[in-house]
């Protein structure tokens, strides 16, 4: 069965006579266009994409769905069309990619609506193995990246010198692009957890903390390591010492049937044994796949680890004005347990002081 055929099922378990559909990653997983003028209603037994005259030649290729064209911009009116022909009543809608104005437009027909986010995350949050296979391609074109990467990370360059070389390998390997603008953080900045590349300029013997992901095949990466320019501080190679501790003894835990708040609690126990729990300022991870994947892993997460899952382990301990550390992993939880899907080094990198930049 396809995702397609998943999601009519779960529609038809809620008693709801369609779900609509409009932010890119829900239409992407159930194979229809992510354009931003196509539509999307889902019924228990039909599919229709509603898209302009842009996508009339991919929407041809598309299967599974009944194509309506419309003039740009009159998507909503059709939509109300469609459903009022099908005498829908209760109406679902992923609220991420409509606007307010959209919903209440939606809202003043004469039907029930609904949010159904959890409806379609739940379906998405458990991969099956094309997805686990796409995500582990991903990762391992990371890891390929992050190795050209290295020799660049030099005193003398800035961060966003880095950054270039970074979006340039990427896109040389072969990804679409890169999964989120990625954190480049030295020295002090390695404080920042969502530190931005800057003009700074990096210096030896000091650490560099680089978060990058990539997007192949529609599905993404999300990695995150440490490293030493030239020999580390002593203070900031304990927190490493710390940090990889916590990240590593969260992934031997892992297994289904575990709560999020529960390997959360696992990393952050390890950091506040060591003295650092009150510097580990966010959750322990997030899940991974298509984009805004569940499960949350925090101390507030209910939600149930089962196998299928991906999610990212990664722990953090930050120093204001000395520096920080993370490491980040992405992981599939499996029958027993969990696989680590990235295969780059984790420990902390002395990176040799070289006199010149490579070309």
């Amino acid at each position: 069965m396809n995702h397609l055929t998943n999601l009519q099922k779960a529609i038809g378990a809620q008693h709801l006579d369609a779900l609509l559909l409009h932010d890119r990653q829900s239409k992407r997983y159930v194979g229809a266009l992510p354009g931003s003028g196509v539509y999307v209603a889902v019924t228990p037994t039909q599919a229709v994409q509603i898209h302009d005259g842009r996508y009339r030649a991919e929407a041809a290729d598309t299967q599974g769905f009944t194509n309506i064209e419309v003039p740009q911009g009159s998507y909503l009116p059709q939509l109300i069309d469609f459903l009022t022909s099908q005498q829908s009543r209760r109406i679902g809608l992923v609220s991420s990619g409509f606007s307010i104005k959209e919903f209440q437009t939606l809202a003043a027909q004469n039907w029930t609506l609904s949010l159904a986010d959890d409806l379609i995350m739940e379906q998405r949050m458990r991969k099956d193995e094309a997805e686990i296979a796409a995500v582990a391609a991903a990762c391992a074109m990371t890891d390929k990246i992050f190795t050209q990467l290295l020799p660049h990370i030099r005193p003398g360059i800035s961060e966003q010198t880095l950054n270039a070389w970074l979006h340039f390998y990427t896109l040389q390997a072969g990804a679409t692009g890169m999964a989120f603008d990625p954190i480049i953080a030295s020295g002090p900045r390695g404080a920042f957890p969502h530190g931005r590349p800057s003009e700074r300029i990096l210096q030896e013997n000091e650490l560099i903390t680089i978060d990058f992901g990539i997007v192949l095949a529609d599905y993404q990466s999300d990695m995150t390591r440490t490293l030493s320019i030239g020999k580390p501080p002593a203070e900031l190679a304990a927190v490493h010492a710390a940090v990889l501790d916590a990240q590593q003894t969260a992934i031997a835990a892992l297994k289904p049937g575990m709560q999020g708040r529960e390997v959360d609690a696992i990393a952050r126990g390890v950091l506040t044994a060591a003295g650092y729990g009150d510097c580990f300022t966010h959750g322990l991870g997030h899940g991974l796949g298509l984009g805004g994947d569940q499960p949350i892993l925090n101390p507030r997460s209910q939600t149930v680890l089962a196998p299928g899952m991906i999610v990212t382990i990664e722990p953090g301990a930050y120093l204001p004005g000395i520096g920080g550390v993370r490491i980040e992993d992405d992981v599939v939880i499996t029958e027993t347990g969990a696989r680590v899907l990235n295969q780059t080094s984790r420990q902390m990198n002395q990176l040799e002081v070289l006199e010149h930049e490579p070309v």
